[in-house]
């Protein structure tokens, strides 16, 4: 991530890019301007999970056709494209009192499920008795808490986003650009492959991420580019 900055904040490891100096991250910021830039904090899964999603976008691209969910690190959107005047520091300090009192802990991989009429998911909102995953679900409250009174009131991702008591954890496997006549096929496909990624892991890895397109009110993911920010790594 360019120049790191490591520091604690209690038992939660922050570390980032130089986001004070002229250079680095703060230049290209500047050059992708305000109304092209969007900000998001993610969850990174284990690696092998990782590694297993984006081969499921390499050959969703190679039968399908489909690009638009590879546009994309693997991740799992904790909070999504926001956009804001707000400096990146400002979200990093507030982020860091937000995670100060959050724990690494396991997630389930349930497996490909259909996520509204254009997406195809892996599942990773529930445990393994159906119930919603409590410590997902509290790490997405505390970082809404964070951004969300950083979000430019004229911010249209953060009025329509799954959040709150609407928030659903998945990895996207295919998104936006699924023609809805096609996503039964697509999920039976995926569902023949067997199991991507393992069944469970252990989430302790966020990135605040900024993002740059060209259209965010049309086809987004066409010119969708993205730079990582700042990292936490939460304690075991």
């Amino acid at each position: 991530m360019g120049d790191v900055a490591s520091g604690a904040i209690g038992p939660v490891r922050s570390y980032g890019a130089d986001l004070a100096g002229a250079d680095g991250p703060r230049r290209t910021l500047a050059e992708w301007g305000p109304d092209r830039t969007r900000y998001g904090l993610y969850l990174r899964p284990d690696p092998e999970t990782c590694r297993a999603q984006a081969a499921t976008h390499d050959l969703l691209e190679r039968q399908y056709g489909l690009r638009a969910a590879g546009r994309f690190m693997p991740h799992a959107t904790v909070k999504g494209f926001t956009r804001s005047d707000a400096d990146p520091l400002l979200m990093v300090a507030r982020l860091d009192d937000a995670l100060a009192a959050h724990r690494a802990f396991p997630v389930t991989n349930r497996g490909a499920i259909p996520y509204g009429p254009t997406s195809v998911v892996l599942d990773i909102h529930h445990d393994e008795d159906d119930t919603p995953n409590q410590p997902l679900q509290a790490l997405h409250e505390s970082v809404l808490g964070a951004l969300l009174p950083l979000a430019s009131p004229d911010c249209a991702f953060t009025r329509v986003e799954g959040k709150g008591d609407r928030f659903h954890a998945h990895l996207t496997l295919a998104m936006a650009d699924l023609p809805p006549w096609l996503g039964e096929e697509v999920l039976a496909f995926l569902r023949a492959l067997g199991p991507i990624g393992p069944r469970r892991w252990v989430a302790d890895t966020l990135t605040l991420f900024a993002f740059r397109s060209d259209a965010w009110d049309g086809p987004w993911w066409e010119s969708l580019a993205w730079l990582p920010l700042h990292g936490w790594r939460l304690p075991g």
